[in-house]
């Protein structure tokens, strides 16, 4: 019996061989897909959810000044979400995360260590490859908390070498067994089972707290292998990473489940035997409570890493893209700025140094104007590039009342929906900075008189402010009358054939087209309906009155 004891260190020898090569197996086929994914092949990208992405904005980073807050109405208006997926292409929640920050919680200064490590890993693609992989293994996890712990670590833990005895009792029993045989398989069995209820009872008290650290630990284990690496922040991570070191021990095992690793119950059964959730709490949150600037800057610097890489890779795929030149005074001037979510964008030049209203017909580009120049000053600000072939601008907090609509769980009809938006405008000057409004359609909510007149009130009030405001509306009277106070511009349409024909260009001064009732036509509505309405339109523009009864006359 004692013959065939002597087998099982070798067997526990060869476990770990496997176990090695499997990774290593496992990290040339991970190299490769993101080496082709670089170059365009598919490649599967778990998303984080946007819950997730939220719930960071709650933890920036300690020192960081936060200038502005992009607000969740804006960030709706203009589909900020859908802009945001197309540049993130993080490998782990935890770049995600600071991709998300940098588009919500803006800067107002230059982003040269982002646009330095965009430059190094352009010149660089190996190591780039490198830092990709390791941050792929780092992985996704929602709601990983990482964030959290390292803002507000707690209390000290006590139980560390009480944790690290029980883990390490199976294994002295192992290698005891060719000399006490009966002994040390009683002891290790007693040992199996205990260490396997303990390490249950201790998830399911504290199930949450030992999820997140998982997280962090391997983020700390991921700072450590960068570190090796020659990169421009390596002495910066040497020094931070030095408090946690020991991390890569148990980030090793410290797995969130993918679905894609051989790996995964190997591991999730050493979690519960070794007990390495609870060391790794204890370990992590006594060592960032002691050294919780190291733990803050090791976030920034892994964070900063991964958004460069990802805005690196998306911009490989566009045609047209240029750095933002800010200035101290002045309005935004910009040169073929155009939409990113549209697949075949018209360019458009922007001239907004002074307060601008824009009129033009139905879906002749008015909305997407606005939210493309809006689109283009958050992320000149928060990520330091636009879409366009120039752009110059001053730093200012940016608005918008575009998408909004009616509020049935508070019971408020459109207009007073899309006038609480407006009010959030005005009540936000009172931030110090300057400001940036886009309206899309003012007032549209309300009647012809009353929305004129509440129009004109608010262009008149908001000239006078610390802000620039650029609105698109229909009526030609509040158009005509906003000259005054601002400049006007418009986009127009011709009626060719029988089809309403666009050129998405704005151009100065106030539309002269309407194609209202084009449209209706180009759609084959009865004649008796088109003509009416044309009738009427002109009965109006002689009379300045509305008359069913002259049109019966007539």
């Amino acid at each position: 019996m004692e013959g065939n004891m002597n087998w099982i260190p070798l067997g526990i020898l060869g476990l770990m061989v496997v176990i090695w090569a499997t990774k290593f197996l496992t990290a040339i086929r991970l190299k490769q897909k993101l080496k082709k994914a670089w170059d365009g092949a598919p490649f599967f990208r778990k998303k984080d959810t946007e819950e997730s992405l939220i719930d960071s904005l709650a933890y920036p980073a300690k020192g960081r000044t936060i200038d502005s807050q992009v607000d969740d109405q804006t960030w709706h208006d203009l589909a900020l979400d859908a802009v945001f997926d197309q540049l993130n292409y993080t490998q782990s929640s935890l770049g995600a995360e600071a991709l998300y920050q940098k588009m919500r919680l803006l800067e107002f200064q230059p982003q040269d260590q982002l646009h330095d490590l965009e430059d190094f890993f352009e010149e660089h693609p190996d190591l780039r490859l490198k830092v990709q992989v390791i941050f792929n293994q780092l992985g996704k996890k929602n709601h990983n908390m990482a964030r959290s712990i390292v803002a507000n670590p707690g209390k000290h833990y006590a139980g560390l070498p009480l944790y690290i005895a029980l883990a390490c009792l199976p294994i002295v029993c192992l290698f005891a067994i060719p000399f006490e045989p009966v002994g040390a398989i009683t002891l290790l069995v007693i040992s199996v089972v205990f260490n396997i209820v303990f390490s249950s009872l201790r998830n399911w008290s504290n199930k949450i707290r030992l999820d997140n650290v998982s997280y962090l630990v391997r983020i700390f284990a991921s700072a450590e292998r960068l570190s090796h690496l020659d990169l421009p922040q390596r002495e910066e991570l040497k020094q931070a990473v030095k408090p946690f070191k020991k991390a890569r021990i148990l980030a090793s095992v410290l797995q969130s489940p993918t679905g894609t690793s051989e790996m995964e119950i190997i591991l999730l059964y050493l979690n519960v035997l070794f007990l390495l959730p609870q060391i790794a709490q204890v370990y992590i949150y006594n060592q960032v409570k002691a050294h919780q600037k190291e733990a803050q800057k090791l976030l920034n610097l892994l964070g900063e890493m991964e958004v460069a890489i990802s805005l690196l890779r998306h911009k490989r795929d566009l045609e047209v893209v240029c750095q933002p030149v800010f200035t101290e005074t002045g309005g935004i001037e910009g040169e073929t700025l155009y939409h990113p979510l549209l697949s075949n964008p018209i360019a458009n030049d922007v001239h907004f140094q002074k307060n601008m209203v824009i009129s033009g017909d139905n879906a002749s580009g008015k909305s997407t104007y606005l939210k493309t120049v809006a689109i283009n000053a958050i992320l000149a600000q928060g990520l330091g590039f636009a879409y366009g072939e120039s752009l110059v601008l001053p730093y200012g907090h940016v608005l918008t009342a575009m998408d909004v609509s009616d509020d049935i769980e508070v019971g408020d009809s459109y207009f007073i929906t899309e006038s609480k938006a407006i009010l959030r405008m005005i009540q936000h000057l009172k931030e110090p900075g300057f400001h940036y409004f886009f309206i899309d359609e003012l007032f549209k909510g309300t009647n012809t008189i009353e929305r004129i007149g509440s129009g004109l009130g608010i262009v008149r009030w908001l000239a006078a402010q610390n802000c620039l405001y650029m609105i698109s509306s229909h009526d030609i009277e509040l158009v005509a009358a906003s000259g005054e106070v601002n400049d006007n511009y418009h986009f127009d349409s011709r009626y060719v054939d029988g089809k309403i024909v666009f050129d998405y260009q704005i151009k100065p001064g106030s539309a002269v087209t309407k194609n209202a009732v084009n449209t209706l036509e180009s759609l084959h509505y009865p004649e008796e309906i088109t003509q009416t309405a044309k009738d009427l339109i002109d009965q109006y523009e002689e009379t300045g009155h509305w008359s069913l009864k002259e049109i019966e006359k007539e």
